[in-house]
């Protein structure tokens, strides 16, 4: 009697960035459109207490509206 044992490697389950889609290590939620995206794809992050880190990615850091709310904070 054997038994088979089958694993998926589906890329489905693993850590994508929803901006660039290559796979990564670290993803942390875009403050203000609400993607996981990769460090490559972070402009900008502050520590704005000593919990809560706020991160903006490359195409929200082009909209001014939204780039003035990230300063402001």
């Amino acid at each position: 009697m054997y038994i088979i044992i089958e694993f998926d490697f589906i890329k489905g389950d693993e850590m994508i960035c929803e901006r660039c889609s290559k796979e990564a290590h670290q993803l942390e939620p875009c403050e203000y459109c609400n993607r996981k995206v990769c460090v490559t794809c972070e402009k900008s992050s502050k520590k704005t207490s000593r919990i809560r880190r706020i991160v903006i990615c490359k195409d929200c850091w082009s909209d001014m509206k939204k780039r003035k709310v990230f300063k402001a904070e």
